[in-house]
């Protein structure tokens, strides 16, 4: 670890998330999050608390390696909002916009319901 106690790696292990697409939905007053949003929040800040991340202060890099859940084509890109939106609200970034390195990319291994994700956080240098 650095002398701040961030320590340089940090990895968490995470549901698929809902494609961009899939996170909001137009109602009379505008947007509102969907059902298969709010049970992912749900189900990913348990996961997040039971793995007690440490928090990065300043920049940071992530690495975002997804398993497929299924066969059907997905866009990598649509894929990481819900993640870091919710490692914002949970304090373990202070907000996405302080993101200096994002990368996406598929695990290759065969596609498994229920899918998942590895995220690799690291404070940027």
């Amino acid at each position: 670890m650095s002398e701040d106690s961030t320590p340089s790696l940090i990895a968490l292990r995470l549901p698929f998330p809902p494609g961009l697409n899939n996170l909001f939905k137009n109602v009379r007053r505008g947007r509102a999050r969907t059902a298969r949003y709010d049970a992912w929040i749900a189900e990913a800040s348990l996961a997040l608390r039971r793995q007690r991340p440490a928090a990065i202060t300043g920049g940071f890099k992530v690495d975002f390696v997804f398993d497929r859940p299924d066969r059907r084509r997905r866009d990598l890109d649509g894929l990481a909002k819900a993640i870091l939106d919710l490692l914002g609200k949970s304090g373990v970034i202070v907000d996405d916009h302080l993101a200096e390195d994002i990368r996406l990319r598929w695990s290759g291994m065969p596609p498994q319901k229920p899918g998942g994700v590895l995220v690799l956080l690291e404070p940027a240098a």
